[in-house]
């Protein structure tokens, strides 16, 4: 059997192989025997048929089933003979029977897993900070509570920041009725509630523009829109609102006392209990922070380290992953179709990206784990496995049917062996402490 392998960018080969005559007959002669073996013709006993006739009638079916064999017996001798770690076979391509010789050739197009030298993956430094937890992050943290107990009161007074507003309101261009395709919440809004905040994250001006407003007072607003506005037509355009105000609402933030403790609490609960509650509940909230910030830079660091060529189709198989996951989220969001479609390079870009990353990741995880001999638990398995059925809601015998079918119990295994190496390494790593970091406030300063 004569082989030569093509290597490519992008780990991609092609092994072009040909098969000497005697090997091509022999095993047709096989096939052929194997067939006349199974199959009844008229006139013949089971199995007795000469094999002359049957290659006759089965033709076809003998050159598939001998070219299956002959490519997969190539295959393998050429991963034996040139060291191949095959990924994924692409295609078969340029078959051919050669009348010279009679012997057989082919070409195997296949992606091949990357080769590249780990670096030294123990000791990564990282920095992390001191977890504290002050009195100020428990005031912090009981006022967000008590405003999420916080009531809505009509009041008789011009609206101010923090106080709500219920607006209508209907968005125009140069005097003229938005476009069809423009955004849903531009064109018209109907008794809508708006928190004032010094902060913009509605439009530009559009808090500024409602200072001082009143119930049943209309206001217009001209609102200049920046030249990066994500509607094109809009861009850089003065966009006129015609607002009119329902009503001005004060929001009303329970005290801390006795009353409202109980009705968050329970009868058992204290001022006491509770800060101690917030106190552990904002310990986990930083750990859980801090865990992740330590993988965050584990992964930054192992990705810097090393350079090698992806399979394009694992790249490109992941990057639709996430271009599917971004574009659900966005339509969830409100973002329309149209929009989606303006925004799509964009958002192959990024998916792009860190597809390309995600997967550089995967295979130095991949060869972590391979060289420190981790595994994951049967037990630890199955309980993923489970709880994907219960998202799911099918019943277990059924989901574990489909799971094996589908390669799903493998693919698990392979994700939980990424995290058994991943924590393999944060645990290695060389952690530097640094003071406590503040925690960010939201738009209202909180």
């Amino acid at each position: 059997m004569n082989i030569s392998v093509e290597h490519q960018p992008n780990c991609r080969a092609n092994a072009h192989i040909r098969v000497p005559a005697d090997q091509v007959a022999k095993e047709r002669d096989g096939i052929t025997a194997y067939f006349a073996s199974m199959v009844r013709l008229p006139g013949y006993r089971p199995g007795k048929a000469p094999k002359t006739i049957v290659a006759k009638r089965y033709e076809n079916e003998v050159r598939d089933e001998s070219e299956k064999t002959l490519i997969n017996n190539g295959l393998r001798e050429a991963v034996k003979s040139e060291g191949l770690d095959v990924l994924n076979v692409l295609a078969i391509k340029d078959k051919m029977y050669h009348d010279t010789d009679g012997s057989f050739s082919f070409t195997i197009e296949m992606s091949l897993m990357p080769k590249f030298e780990l670096p030294e993956y123990k000791g990564i430094p990282v920095k992390l900070p001191r977890i504290e937890v002050t009195d100020a992050d428990i005031d912090h943290d009981i006022l967000h509570l008590r405003e999420n107990h916080a009531t809505y009161e009509d009041v008789d007074r011009a609206a101010a920041n923090g106080d709500v507003v219920v607006l209508s309101m209907t968005g125009s261009l140069d005097g003229q009725p938005l476009p069809e395709d423009a955004p849903a919440h531009l064109k018209e809004i109907k008794e809508n509630w708006f928190l004032l905040a010094e902060e913009e994250d509605f439009l530009p001006g559009f808090y500024a523009g409602l200072a001082g407003i009143s119930k049943d007072e209309e206001r217009v607003l001209n609102i200049a829109l920046p030249a990066d506005f994500r509607y094109e037509p809009l861009q850089g355009k003065t966009l006129a609102l015609a607002v009119k105000c329902h009503g001005v609402k004060n929001k009303a933030v329970p005290a801390l006392d006795a009353e409202f403790i109980k009705k968050i609490g329970g009868d058992e609960m204290t001022e006491e209990s509770l800060r101690e509650e917030v106190r552990d509940a904002i310990r986990r909230r930083k750990e859980q922070a801090r865990d992740a910030a330590k993988s965050n830079q584990v992964i930054a660091h192992i990705f810097e380290k090393v350079e090698f060529d992806l399979p394009q189709e694992v790249v490109n198989r992941e990057a639709q992953r996430r271009t599917n996951e971004i574009a659900q989220r966005a339509m969830q969001q409100g973002i329309g179709e149209e929009e989606l479609i303006k925004q799509q390079d964009e958002i192959l870009n990024s998916a792009t990206n860190q597809a390309r990353q995600n997967v550089k990741v995967s295979f130095i995880l991949e060869q972590v784990a391979k060289k420190e001999n981790l595994e994951v638990p049967g037990q630890k398995v199955a309980m993923a496995l489970a709880q994907i059925a219960e998202r799911q809601r099918m019943p277990a015998k059924k989901f574990m049917a489909e799971a094996q079918k589908s390669g799903l119990i493998d693919s698990v295994r392979g994700d939980l062996l990424m995290q058994e190496a991943l924590e393999f390494l944060k645990a290695n790593a060389a952690v530097e402490e640094t003071d406590p970091e503040p925690e960010k406030c939201d738009v209202h300063g909180h």
